[in-house]
């Protein structure tokens, strides 16, 4: 497997109805576009595509590969499905990831609950396969959290 030759379905989003001039830059660039939708355009590339597609494209807010397409019914099915991928081919040993969602299942009320449930399959895998995980913290920590309906957050250096 590598994702610099292999070729996955890529999403490239944008804001909406924007997509037909996107679709348009993406076809200068010599891809094929598989769907057009309101707010992005799907086709398939490699990463080596994704990275000229971000330095190219001028409409787009995101371009995303997909790394492991999969159907889950709840989180602990996201969980299980995100640990089988082998992370540690990709995620160098002292990286950082972040996690961003956007969720639509009955099971899952709260996208940050997702996030938390992929960063641990990523992190227990690699733990699994790397050991003992190193943690760097970064000078400026910024905590946040939910009181009586109001975002607080508590700075610390």
């Amino acid at each position: 497997m590598s994702l610099f030759t292999d070729k996955g379905a890529i999403i490239v989003t944008c804001p909406k109805r924007l997509a037909p001039y996107l679709e348009q830059e993406i076809k200068d660039l010599g891809f094929t576009t598989l769907e057009t939708f309101i707010t992005g355009v799907r086709l398939k590339g490699t990463i080596n595509d994704c990275i000229k597609l971000n330095l190219h494209l001028r409409c787009a807010s995101q371009v995303l590969y997909s790394l492991k397409p999969f159907e889950a019914d709840d989180a602990e099915a996201i969980y299980k499905n995100v640990q089988d991928y082998p992370w540690e081919k990709i995620l160098p040993e002292n990286g950082y990831f972040s996690i961003t969602s956007n969720v639509n299942n009955p099971t899952i009320n709260n996208s940050m609950y997702a996030n938390l449930r992929v960063k641990d399959a990523i992190v227990d895998r690699l733990r699994e396969k790397r050991g003992a995980r190193r943690l760097r913290v970064p000078r400026l920590l910024a905590l946040s959290y939910i009181y009586s309906g109001r975002m607080k957050t508590r700075r610390s250096s």
